[in-house]
């Protein structure tokens, strides 16, 4: 056996002596070259570039998703991951990660479950491979070179203003629609923007109707935990998302009507069994309702895409929505098609006759084309 061994400086500044053996000379000089190089990264205590792409997902996740996420932020990151990324790329080892294999997985994940699913696998991929790439196990992250996955974007849904009032009319004459405690849920969502999961878990301690004006505290949402069912995690969505809402009349007056009604001491909309509703509980009782009345299109969210339309303005629906700052406002809740502004009288300048100059009213100065030739002229009034 031939061995090879250098002294090597560590990530820790302390120099030692590494060696490899082989039954050649040559063989051990090169096992004692690759062993430097990979040593010369900064590698964490098991992750290496040999080790396989669903090691260094389930690390990630421990470290930087679990516990340190919302309930459903975290459930959905771990769908994606056993779902698409795991099933994918799992396998592989960090080595073998590559941008066209990450490119292809990205494209065949858009094909089989749709761009916004693949635009959630790129997010949970690039993680892994940032925490990949901080350990030295691999140099880059090859997510930041792959083609972006497109999303067309429709034009954003809400109902207009004939379109709510006619609604209110209906859902509260629909004695199905009633029984299921649905219109007083919808005009709590039309008159706050509130998420279905906010709304549901809205306490009387949030509310205060004796205020001028009247205001609800949105600070928590519902989530569903296996083995407890449906219950209120104490913060929403984001923390932009705590907010606390001024009430419309109607919203005012049909909440001081629940008040007295006192179907519940905690719980402004609770199940019939007296818990926290489950907002899917709700859907069933609205799709019941939109599919017999024409509003098959609708969804809660709608609701909430409503009030942001009839507010208008991005900086207050913003701040109506719980939005940190206008961009997400603009881009998903306001319509696009508005009316551009008038500005007739500036554009119609361009038909006017030029004004009088030094030179006789039908003479303009020539324009020379490409080709250094002079092209002939109009006259002013033929112009105008």
């Amino acid at each position: 056996m031939w061995v090879a061994y250098a002294r090597f400086r560590d990530y820790d500044g302390t120099t030692r002596q590494v060696e490899r053996t082989a039954s050649t000379g040559a063989k051990a000089e090169n096992l004692l070259k690759e062993a430097l190089v990979d040593r010369a990264k900064l590698h964490g205590d098991e992750i290496t570039a040999d080790t396989r792409l669903k090691v260094v997902a389930e690390q990630w996740f421990a470290d930087e998703i679990k516990d340190a996420k919302a309930y459903n932020t975290e459930r959905r990151y771990r769908e994606v991951l056993d779902l698409m990324v795991l099933p994918g790329m799992g396998m592989l080892r960090l080595r073998e990660v590559s941008v066209s294999r990450c490119d292809r997985f990205l494209k065949d994940t858009t094909g089989s479950h749709g761009p916004s699913a693949a635009k959630h696998a790129k997010t949970v991929l690039s993680g892994v491979l940032g925490l990949a790439t901080r350990l030295g196990a691999i140099d880059a992250n090859p997510i930041r070179d792959v083609a972006s996955v497109r999303i067309e974007k429709g034009e954003v849904e809400a109902l207009d203003l004939a379109q709510v009032q006619q609604l209110r009319v209906l859902l509260y004459a629909d004695k199905d629609a009633v029984s299921r405690d649905i219109p007083d849920g919808v005009d709590y969502m039309l008159g706050t923007s509130a998420r279905i999961g906010e709304a549901m878990a809205l306490r009387w301690s949030d509310v205060d109707l004796e205020s001028s004006p009247p205001t609800a505290l949105i600070r928590a949402t519902t989530v569903f935990k296996k083995g407890q069912g449906t219950v209120i995690q104490d913060h929403p969505k984001t923390s932009a998302s705590r907010r606390v809402v001024p009430l419309p009349e109607f919203v005012a007056r049909m909440l001081r009507a629940r008040a007295k009604a006192a179907r519940h001491p905690e719980y402004v909309f609770p199940s019939a069994r007296g818990k926290v509703r489950d907002p899917n509980n709700f859907r069933k009782g609205w799709d019941a309702f939109k599919v017999e009345n024409g509003y098959e299109w609708v969804h809660p969210h709608i609701f909430r895409k409503t009030a942001a339309a009839l507010v208008a303005d991005p900086e207050l629906a913003a701040g109506l929505l719980g939005h940190a700052d206008s961009r997400v406002t603009k881009a998903h809740y306001l319509p696009r098609t508005t009316l551009a502004p008038d500005v007739r009288d500036k554009l119609e300048a361009m038909a006017k006759k030029p004004a009088s100059t030094q030179r006789n009213h039908g003479e303009i100065a020539p324009i020379k084309g490409r080709n250094g030739k002079q092209q002939a002229s109009e006259t002013a009034d033929r112009i105008a």
